[in-house]
């Protein structure tokens, strides 16, 4: 997950001050929540992230966002504050940089996983549980479907890839065949 130089500023910043203040896990509640609305709400997203909207426009519909949300203090005057400076476009980067640092903190490493086909709940929790194992931290499973792989799955830890897809089994066969 790559995070511009702007998001990953605010991300630490803010994650600094929920670490001070004990609050990070709500902090990262009431950003996740915040994000979710824009997603649903297209038309706000674009009144706040837009140019087409004045800053008292834009602090207005902010302003109401905030008053029926009831956000803790913290996260209020940060919102104000990336609103006035430009920055909410950032925000989706910003939650996403945010997230990292919590589970950095909390030990919790995250695992992509590529599989030909969704995985159900127990496949999942059972693959967690193995790689929770082995890495001896919890993990968080991101699982990303792609049929080409065929059979089997990739698992890709930071920068080591474990790849036991048929697909690349195919491709080895193939190639020592090919060598005689």
């Amino acid at each position: 997950m790559i995070i511009g130089g702007v998001a990953k500023r605010y991300a630490r910043a803010l994650f600094e001050i929920g670490v001070e203040e004990g609050t990070y896990r709500k902090i990262l509640e009431e950003l996740e929540d915040f994000c979710s609305f824009l997603r649903e709400n297209e038309d706000v997203k674009k009144v706040l992230t837009t140019s087409v909207y004045n800053t008292r426009e834009k602090r207005a519909v902010l302003d109401a966002i905030l008053e029926k949300k009831g956000y803790s203090d913290v996260v209020t005057r940060f919102l104000t504050l990336i609103l006035e400076k430009g920055r909410m476009v950032f925000i989706e980067q910003i939650l996403k940089g945010f997230t990292l640092l919590v589970e950095q903190h909390e030990g919790i490493e995250r695992v992509e996983v590529t599989v030909p086909a969704p995985l159900d709940e127990a496949q999942k929790g059972e693959l967690a549980r193995v790689l929770e194992e082995i890495r001896q931290r919890k993990v968080v499973i991101e699982e990303k479907v792609d049929p080409s792989i065929i059979g089997g799955l990739v698992i890709r830890v930071g920068s080591i890839v474990y790849d036991g897809s048929v697909k690349t089994q195919i491709h080895k066969l193939s190639e020592n065949l090919k060598k005689g």
